[in-house]
């Protein structure tokens, strides 16, 4: 384990720092941060008394050392860590060296009490490296230690009320009693859980929508921000979602056909799914945006452990939050689990690209086309410019004159025209008629 230079005097170990091995010159904070990263990853040792390049320094003081060593770890760790740690000391050369193995804790996170419960408190191993890490792996750590979810853990807040949800069931003929709530979930053993903090009035979490002007989200339109009980956020959403849902008229033969942009069962499920699996662990908004092309929802929490991409199309149901979808459930906001992204696909009646779904390792978003929008032509609304999607829009509202078009979009003699040649070399609008009776339709 030793290699020493010929002529020279210094002794070095003969191997290098790694994702499992330290070197430390001496007991310091830096010292007990790797004994907090290597309990949070696969464990390791520290070799305290040892440059970074390996030369073997010693320690003085050894019995002082010892004892300052562990007085740290209690004092500077928690939960408490000794329990995973063994301390030795090896000889080298002559020179004593205080060797700290860690084992992979079992009620990770670990964290420095000075910093928190928090990405700057806790630390892992990244190669040679203690890093922070990410508050996904910090829930992640909780997730596979505590064996439970956050809703079923007791709430820091035990001051609630529940007059929203309380209406809710009684709309539904039922009653919200003590014994109804312990059935499920809302009351433990040490009193209410976070499924009540949840439903209740004093719910922390929020919700925000937004209407804009643009694809790019450049514009306000209109602005909300829903907080209270989970389901009153959910009916506040499901009203905004609803009053910005426009329909066209077309007509087959005699028949007149109201065409709305978005098939609500399709709004109603994106929105079910954004509440009943996102990870309320998280801190941040649940956000709708409503755009001139699409509808995007976008929840915190990415994908359950343990579900792929792939299998969001398997009807696999895997609730994040399983009481939570129960009482969802009972009230009949969910109809039938594992079945709303297909609900969603099929209330676009054969076009299923119309829902987009897209995952992070934090966010889960589901995007819904707006069919009026795609009916500008087979070059979708987000492609357009601002000054394209209005003159296209009034072609669509029935304008079809170069002068009709000029005045609803209030541009110039050669801004529309310049505009309407660009929408017909693009393929969504055509000249129909001579030279005096020209009209514009969309393709």
């Amino acid at each position: 384990m030793l290699e020493t230079n010929p002529g020279e005097t210094v002794v070095k170990l003969n191997f290098q720092e790694g994702r499992s091995i330290e070197f430390k010159a001496m007991v310091n904070d830096n010292a007990v941060k790797t004994v907090a990263a290597f309990a949070n990853s696969d464990g390791g040792r520290i070799y305290i008394g040892v440059a970074d390049d390996g030369e073997v320094l010693g320690i003085d003081e050894l019995d002082k050392e010892l004892l300052r060593l562990t007085e740290k770890m209690r004092t500077s760790i928690r939960p408490d860590v000794l329990m995973m740690v063994s301390v030795d000391v090896e000889q080298f050369d002559g020179k004593s060296v205080i060797v700290v193995t860690v084992q992979k804790g079992p009620k990770r996170p670990y964290y420095l009490t000075a910093k928190g419960l928090r990405p700057e408190g806790v630390y892992v191993r990244s190669g040679a490296a203690s890093v922070p890490t990410s508050d996904t792996a910090i829930l992640q750590m909780i997730h596979e230690s505590e064996g439970d979810s956050f809703e079923a853990r007791e709430s820091l807040c035990q001051q609630l009320t529940f007059d929203y949800v309380a209406k809710k069931f009684a709309d539904r003929g039922m009653a919200l009693d003590e014994g109804a709530m312990r059935t499920m979930g809302l009351i433990g053993e040490a009193g209410f859980t976070n499924l009540a903090l949840l439903l209740s009035d004093q719910c922390p979490s929020f919700l925000k929508a937004a209407a804009f002007d643009d694809d790019e989200r450049n514009a306000f339109l209109e602005r909300e921000e829903y907080t209270g009980s989970l389901l009153a956020q959910l009916d506040s959403a499901y009203e905004f979602l609803e009053s910005h849902n426009k329909f066209k008229t077309r007509y087959d033969g005699l028949e007149r056909v109201d065409f709305d942009d978005y098939p609500s069962t399709a709004l109603r499920e994106a929105l079910v799914n954004a509440v009943a699996h996102r990870e309320y662990a998280l801190s941040g908004p649940t956000l709708v945006s409503v755009m001139p092309s699409r509808i995007e929802i976008v929840t915190l929490g990415g994908l359950v452990p343990g579900i792929t991409f792939a299998d969001l199309t398997a009807n696999i149901s895997v609730p994040r939050n399983k009481l939570l979808a129960s009482v969802l459930y009972r009230l009949g906001i969910i109809e039938a689990w594992g079945t709303g992204i297909g609900r969603m696909r099929s209330a676009y009646e054969g076009w299923p690209a119309a829902v987009e779904l897209s995952v992070t390792p934090n966010t889960f978003t589901v995007a819904l086309a707006n069919r009026n929008a795609r009916r500008l032509g087979n070059v979708p609304v987000g492609e357009l410019t601002r000054d394209e999607i209005a003159v296209a829009r009034a072609i669509a509202e029935g304008e079809t004159t170069r002068s009709a078009l000029q005045e609803a979009a209030g541009f110039s003699q050669t801004k529309t025209i310049n505009v309407l040649n660009d929408l017909i070399d693009k393929g969504i609008v055509v000249r129909e008629g001579g030279t005096r009776n020209v009209r514009y339709l969309l393709k």
